[in-house]
């Protein structure tokens, strides 16, 4: 029912032939964009603007996954390594808000990490990634909390909350998409591309007013 390949694995199911493959998904991520580039456009620091500039990234990247397949795993590889950009503008905006370094065992916890994902990257199933990847802004923003704004601390384990959910959601989509599809046609993928448009423009706001302390 779906291709063995992201992102048409995911849950909606594909028109291979058209012009746009997964539309409803592709849509969602085309406006996410949008909303981004009003943030990037408002952000006074030129660290926050590369941070939502990263998400931007991400997504258009995602969106354009969802228009157009290439074979193999381009796609998959290349959106990981935009990611790995994501979690490293985080870490970055972190620093200039907080005015502290990372902890020398956020270093090696973050190391650890990647590790392991390069290491699931060669050798299992990359849906897998999916757990390195997303745990690395969580590992970031977890390490900074004491240091953040109470704004920044009131509203991270929210997001977090969010990120575990699109997480459970993904697995779900790769557990039960072809028993959920054969019971009705429906882009069930868009539930998590609509809780990613709510954690990157969440995310960007968040930012945006922490540039009073960069």
């Amino acid at each position: 029912m779906v291709n063995s390949f992201f992102p048409f694995k995911t849950c909606e199911k594909p028109n291979i032939d058209g012009i746009i493959a997964q539309p409803v998904s592709a849509t969602i991520n085309i406006i996410t964009c949008i909303i981004l580039l009003y943030y990037a456009l408002i952000a006074k620091t030129t660290t926050i603007r590369l941070l939502i500039i990263s998400f931007i990234l991400f997504q258009a990247y995602h969106a354009y996954s969802h228009m157009k397949h290439i074979d193999g795993h381009i796609q998959s590889n290349v959106i990981h390594v935009i990611w790995y950009f994501v979690s490293f503008m985080i870490l970055i905006a972190s620093i200039k808000i907080t005015k502290h370094p990372p902890h020398h065992y956020t270093i090696i916890l973050l190391s650890i990490i990647i590790f392991i994902d390069i290491y699931l990257s060669l050798f299992t199933d990359k849906l897998y990634m999916i757990f390195t990847g997303f745990s690395l802004p969580i590992i970031i923003t977890l390490s900074y909390y004491n240091l953040y704004p109470d704004y920044m601390k009131k509203n991270i384990p929210y997001l977090i909350f969010l990120l575990v959910v699109v997480v459970i959601l993904i697995l779900n989509e790769k557990i039960n998409c072809e028993n959920m599809i054969s019971f009705a046609i429906f882009p069930y993928h868009a539930f998590i591309e609509i809780l990613g448009l709510i954690l990157f423009s969440s995310l960007a706001n968040i930012f945006i007013k922490s540039e009073t302390f960069i």
